[in-house]
Order: C-alpha cells, then sequence, then structure tokens
C-alpha cells in the first residue's frame, strides 16, 4: 500500500497534496502520543564518570521519531506546503512521512554509505595504511564546483583507508600498539571541500585536531556504544570534535553547552534538565544518549546523513526549506547553489574530514600525549 493510500481520507473531494497533509499530521500527532508513552526519557540515565565498562543496551532501533518538536512540525509543514509544486517533493514528502511514522526507515540516495561492522573494535588491534602526503592549506574557490554524484560511490582504495584507524598508545604489554578511534562503518568520497578541511586540520588546526583526538579517549567507546544502539553511524561520533574538541564544558556564545552543544530549548525537548546548579548538558553520558536520539531524528526527517549533520548545525526547517528551493535533497546541491549558511556548509566537510583523520591517526601524526591536564577548554 503506497503511503498516499496509507494516509488518504475516505472522501475523494480533495485534492492529494490536502489530503496527505490533513492525514499526515493526523498520524504524525497519534503516533508521537503513542512514542512519548512507551519512550524512556533520555535524561533518566544515572551519571558515569568512568565509561570504561559502559555496555551497550539490547533494545532493538526504534522506527519513527524519538521526540517531536515545533523545529520538526515547521520543517515537514514547509515540504507538505511544497509537495505538490513537483513530482519529485511529492514522492520526497511521502518518503518523509513514512520514516516518521515508522512504516519504513528507508533513506535517500546518500553520497555516504553505511555499513555494517561485525567486528567490534579493540584495543590494540592495527593496521597498515599509507600515509598519504599533505597538501598545502589553501581555499578552495566558492562555490566549489563538485558533480551530483560526487559522492555516490566509494572505491576500495577508500573503503580500505576509512576502516582502517590507528591512534593511541594503549595501557598494558604491548605499548605500540595503537587504538583505533573508528570502525570505519561511514564511507564516502572526497572532494575538494573534505580535502580542504583535512588540510586545514593536519596543519594550521593540527592542535585542535590533537586536543580532540587526546579528549576523545576517556568517551569514545561510550559514545560509540550509545550511537549503535540508536541506529546511528559510529564513526559519526567524531561530530563531537567539531561542536567542542569532546569538551564538557564547553559553552557557546548562543549558550550552547557541553561535548554535543545543544541549546537549552533543545536539550529540554529531548529530557534534559537545563536549570542554574543542574545542568545535565554537563554529564557526559547523558548527553550523548541525546545526541544520538536526535541524530537518529533528523536522519528520519532527511533521510540522509550529509543533511541530517546540516540540520543539527542550523535547524531543520532551514535544511528543509534549502531542499525547498533547490527541488532536490542533496547537500552537495545546496553547498553549490550556497542555498545553506556559509557555517553549515563548512561544518559537514569539516566533521567528514575529521572523521578521515580519525581513521588515519597515526599516520597524520596524531598520536595522542601521555597528559591531558595541560588540555584547556575549546
Amino acid at each position: 500500500m503506497t503511503v498516499s493510500r496509507a494516509l488518504a481520507s475516505s472522501s475523494g473531494n480533495f485534492p492529494l497534496k490536502k489530503v496527505l497533509v490533513k492525514k499526515f499530521f493526523t498520524t504524525f500527532i497519534a503516533a508521537m502520543a503513542l512514542l512519548s508513552a512507551t519512550l524512556n526519557t533520555v535524561g533518566d540515565a544515572s551519571a558515569v564518570t568512568d565509561f570504561s565498562d559502559h555496555e551497550e543496551q539490547s533494545t532493538p532501533v526504534r522506527l519513527g521519531l524519538n521526540r517531536t518538536r515545533p523545529a520538526f512540525t515547521k520543517a515537514i509543514g514547509m515540504l507538505a506546503d511544497a509537495a505538490n509544486s513537483n513530482d519529485w517533493l511529492q514522492g520526497y514528502y511521502e518518503r518523509v512521512a513514512m520514516r516518521v511514522t515508522g512504516i519504513n526507515d528507508d533513506g535517500e540516495a546518500s553520497g555516504i554509505v553505511v555499513k555494517p561492522v561485525n567486528n567490534r573494535i579493540t584495543r590494540g588491534s592495527t593496521s597498515n595504511v599509507t600515509r598519504p602526503a599533505v597538501q598545502s592549506d589553501t581555499q578552495p574557490e566558492t562555490p566549489i564546483e563538485l558533480s551530483t554524484a560526487s559522492l555516490t560511490a566509494t572505491t576500495s582504495a577508500t573503503s580500505d583507508k576509512d576502516a582502517s584507524t590507528a591512534g593511541e598508545q594503549t595501557n598494558g604489554d604491548n605499548q605500540s600498539a595503537p587504538q583505533q578511534f573508528t570502525v570505519g562503518d561511514m564511507t564516502f568520497e572526497t572532494n575538494p571541500a573534505i580535502e580542504h578541511w583535512v588540510n586545514y586540520y593536519a596543519t594550521n588546526g593540527r592542535r585542535t585536531m590533537e586536543i580532540g583526538i587526546e579528549r576523545s579517549n576517556e568517551y569514545l567507546e561510550m559514545a560509540r556504544a550509545e550511537f549503535r544502539n540508536a541506529g546511528v553511524p559510529e564513526d559519526l561520533v567524531w561530530l563531537a570534535c567539531v561542536e567542542s574538541v569532546w569538551n564538557p564544558r564547553a559553552q557557546s556564545p548562543a549558550a550552547a553547552g557541553g561535548i554535543w552543544q545543544f541549546i537549552p530549548a533543545t536539550a529540554t525537548e529531548y529530557g534534559l534538565t537545563v536549570e542554574r546548579g543542574n545542568d545535565e548538558r554537563s554529564d557526559p553520558l547523558k548527553q550523548t544518549r541525546v545526541a544520538a536520539a536526535y541524530l537518529h531524528d533528523l536522519y528520519t526527517i532527511f533521510g540522509d546523513w550529509a543533511l541530517a549533520m546540516a540540520a543539527y548545525n542550523s535547524g531543520e526547517p532551514r535544511v528543509m526549506g534549502a531542499i525547498v528551493k533547490n527541488g532536490n535533497a542533496n547537500f552537495w546541491e545546496l553547498y553549490n547553489k550556497q542555498l545553506l549558511p556559509q557555517e553549515t556548509c563548512d561544518y559537514v566537510p569539516k566533521i567528514l574530514a575529521t572523521i578521515k583523520l580519525a581513521s588515519e591517526a597515526e599516520d597524520y601524526g596524531f598520536v595522542p600525549q601521555s597528559d591531558t591536564t595541560e588540555l584547556g577548554g575549546s
């Protein structure tokens, strides 16, 4: 049964678009009420300071949204209003409706390929990779000319590199075995935008990357487990490096706080307490659990991890508005046409560049130091 028939009214007097809009939001609200009645509050986790024994939950990944919030409703409403402007937007709207209501979780055609990882990472595992030459740190032309298919496939060489990792000197008998910082469940082709930030973090921004890799060791295994439980790619935990350089005490001028830099509204909508003397955004486990749930929801709406990252930065309505204006849900098209703020255009390539560098940390010379006490805030 198509979503049009599933959501259609018994009356045939309304245009398809109006029927879809009316029935979608009725189904949406009902689904959210059901979820609210059964969902465990993400803020109920006890405070954790030692994550070494963190265990993943056995609950299956939830289809549909974890939470509802005004920005979600506004973004979906924008798409609903534009759904009759062309066939592609109509089809996209129907696929969004199916994902949001939990009918299925099929994503859009994306240049980021997420693949299951059968073998879990263990400390001390190693891999042999060749360090690529670091190019000069030159700012690419704006807009960067990228083909719409620039991220639609991954060569075997790139996949091998993204799956291989190196890094931290570990405790124990084998002092020379590096820690793996990524699991290789996100693969993508690089392009000039991503390579620009790879070169930046390997040269002028090197200290930022060094601090991020060093700090990540305290939270990485816990964050991977939470993302895995939520059905979010584990490699996407490196979004935290771009947001806060893995600093749980980080504060932004916009009142965003913690490792994942949630503003108060988003944090409270996902069940965290944000008040003077009791700000749960400073709890790494609680906020990581929220970050995983929020990224799951963003992917549920947009069906694409690059667009989910963009919405994490600039908000769901802004990204949806750019998609509607473009007539297609492709981040790199939005990038080329400058339909998103420059900060957001840079944000996604920064994350992908950080994942690439973390996957080849030792080969870029990012060997964590033994003392983290001297590292300041971001």
